[in-house]
């Protein structure tokens, strides 16, 4: 029961850290926007040759129209393909590439587990002799289950290795970028190996999941003993799920900000607009950036900064 408490205690630490940062990015000032075209949610083909909204006659006055479809071909292959890391650095994207699938794999496995479990609960048994959906349920869990903890542990070694050798690597990376290597690696490694010498089937990681949504109870169909492979394999895994808001990891969630809120945010500056309203409050901030030609000090704001005439400077 206490590696029960333990996971709760882990998944609560997680929901209120991404929340805090969630929070904490909606509370922030108004972004630079980046204003790079193309922007994905154009409609038609604007979103093809880098268009905008902007080049209608008299935009101002007509409703902006905006495609979901356009921004969801961009992100599926952006995201589950690593398009960009494709395009600009292919010998990178041959170990990124399984890392992050084999993560994306491992966590449809956790969704598996999960229905699984809950599909227990109301009676169930997943196993090869119930037939029809449970039998597949059974078998695709094992399929996705071990491809991905493979191929997340060859990606993440692969990479960990690169950053110790290529110069290029280790001259951006920081301590925190090998400590998270390090620490999935651990972790998938040793679910890797409790899949291979005890739990073939992830019998028992659906019946922890069992146990979690029933607070402490056994499932029938699997009663025995956990392992020291599987407690480690799920102690790990808790204490991932708990530190990943606090690193750059947490870009899986976060990411709808720099994309949606910064990379592609294009809505018109209007007057009486919530933008208006954000920009002047950007406008009474008082930087205390420390170049000089910008004359930062802390107690001019952004307006008197703005407002203020170059200096006239001759070259002697």
């Amino acid at each position: 029961m206490g590696l029960i408490i333990f996971s709760y205690l882990c998944f609560l630490i997680f929901l209120a850290a991404a929340g805090a940062r969630i929070y904490k990015q909606k509370r922030l000032p108004m972004h630079l926007r980046w204003e790079i075209y193309p922007v994905q949610h154009e409609p038609g083909r604007k979103a093809q040759y880098g268009g905008s909204y902007m080049e209608e006659p008299n935009w101002w006055e007509k409703e902006r129209q905006s495609s979901i479809w356009n921004e969801i071909k961009y992100m599926v292959p952006e995201i589950l393909l690593l398009r960009g890391l494709w395009q600009n650095n292919r010998h990178l994207w041959r170990l990124s590439f399984p890392f992050h699938f084999g993560l994306y794999l491992v966590l449809i496995t956790m969704g598996l587990l999960f229905i699984g479990a809950l599909a227990m609960i109301g009676g169930a048994i997943i196993s090869p002799q119930a037939g029809g959906w449970a039998s597949f349920l059974y078998y695709l869990t094992i399929l996705l289950g071990f491809a991905g903890l493979s191929l997340a542990t060859i990606g993440a070694g692969g990479l960990l290795i690169r950053r110790f050798r290529d110069p290029e690597l280790k001259a951006y990376s920081s301590l925190a970028d090998y400590l998270n290597l390090i620490f999935l690696l651990i972790f998938l490694v040793i679910a890797l190996l409790t899949w291979l010498i005890h739990d073939q089937a992830f019998e028992g990681g659906r019946a922890y999941i069992y146990s979690l949504l029933t607070f402490g109870q056994k499932s029938i169909p699997y009663a025995t003993e956990r392992t020291i492979l599987g407690w480690l394999t799920i102690f790990n895994g808790s204490i991932i799920l708990a530190y990943i808001p606090f690193t750059h990891m947490a870009h899986m969630f976060m990411k709808f900000f720099t994309y949606h809120k910064i990379r592609w945010e294009d809505a018109p500056n209007l007057k009486g607009s919530k933008i208006e309203a954000a920009v002047q409050a950007n406008l009474s901030l008082k930087p205390t950036w420390s170049a000089p030609h910008i004359g930062a000090d802390g107690r001019k704001t952004w307006a008197d900064i703005g407002l203020k005439l170059p200096e006239n400077k001759t070259r002697g």
